[in-house]
């Protein structure tokens, strides 16, 4: 039977050591989605069906993605612009609504659900990036997303709407991707990109990514139930001046990889608009000494709120950089924008 249900914490740690054997699975019948630039339309996914990405394929200003409970989309391997990932432009829709017995699943074309893949092999694909019009930190109120060729438009996000709506992404479940565009440059499993508060984001999970699990840049949106789980950098990386809310989160990381359990950062010098997200109810879990960050580190000006949460497990605690300005990270401590 194949497995449709989201990867909770507990089966978590019992599968971390799954079998390591080659995947020889193979889809039949297929509905292969393709971009040739003029986006994937406004069309609906059902789960009767199996949908394969190949390439980037994005849902372009003013088209609605749909995507039923239940339904599978896996994804071609690729590096560089050869990449496969999901991409809702700004102003582009996704109704992506998964339930929590048919939670919708995207992972690698050689996935078979039933444990053909190690749970910690990541980069087999792309990931899955949204963008919307709300405010970001940078020198012009927007910006280009990473992961997506700098030339194409369609990469760009931010504006000056807080409650901008994307539309609804829940019980959604992203795994083993991260490819690589160039060296040092992965696509994160979820991006979200100015994404605004009317969008509803909830019960998702990122699972071994070869970069972030998810990266806000700028935004006001708001997430609740996430895991972030077996990532290879941060498991939550917030910049450009996010300051949306979350609540009941889960990061864990293997011994073997994993950067910052959450980083902090500010983007453009405009600290009136730095990143300060609020996060309650957060269980931050590390990879013990055999890493060499912190759990969570503020740079640049950024802060953020932290309450009800648990931080264990890493060889350092919390990072705070000290500039010698007024505007530092330090100083947002001092200031209390910073709180645990």
């Amino acid at each position: 039977m194949k497995q449709r249900f989201i990867i909770f914490f507990t089966l978590l740690l019992l599968v971390i050591f799954s079998s390591c054997r080659k995947s020889e699975f193979i889809v039949d019948e297929v509905i292969v989605l393709k971009d040739s630039g003029t986006g994937i339309g406004t069309i609906t996914l059902s789960s009767d069906k199996e949908y394969l990405l190949d390439g980037l394929v994005f849902v372009n200003d003013g088209q609605v993605l749909t995507i039923e409970p239940g339904t599978i989309i896996r994804a071609k391997p690729g590096q560089g612009e050869e990449a496969s990932a999901l991409i809702v432009c700004r102003g582009g829709k996704i109704v992506a609504e998964g339930t929590a017995a048919e939670p919708i699943i995207f992972t690698a074309e050689s996935d078979d659900l039933d444990g053909s893949i190690p749970l910690e092999t990541s980069g087999l694909w792309g990931g899955v990036i949204i963008l919307g019009n709300a405010p970001v930190n940078t020198e012009t109120g927007e910006s280009k997303i990473e992961g997506i060729p700098v030339y194409d438009e369609r990469a760009d996000y931010g504006g000056t709407d807080i409650n901008d709506d994307s539309g609804v992404f829940c019980y959604v479940s992203i795994r083993h991707g991260g490819t690589s565009l160039e060296v040092g440059n992965e696509i994160n499993g979820l991006t979200l990109g100015g994404v605004g508060k009317g969008t509803e984001i909830h019960h998702i999970e990122v699972i071994a990514n070869k970069d972030d699990g998810i990266e806000f840049f700028g935004g006001t949106v708001d997430c609740k139930y996430i895991i972030s789980g077996f990532c290879g950098d941060d498991a939550f990386d917030f910049d450009d001046g996010y300051c949306g809310r979350g609540q009941f989160w889960l990061a864990i990381q293997t011994n073997m990889a994993g950067d910052l359990l959450a980083e902090h950062d500010c983007g453009y010098d405009n600290y009136n608009n730095f990143t300060k997200p609020v996060i309650y109810n957060s269980t931050l879990i590390g990879r013990g000494i055999t890493g060499s960050k912190g759990l969570i580190s503020f740079r640049n000006g950024s802060a953020g709120i932290y309450k009800n949460s648990v931080f264990i497990n890493q060889a350092w605690g919390i990072e705070i950089q000290y500039e010698n300005t007024d505007a530092d990270s330090y100083s947002k401590f001092t200031d209390e924008k910073i709180q645990f």
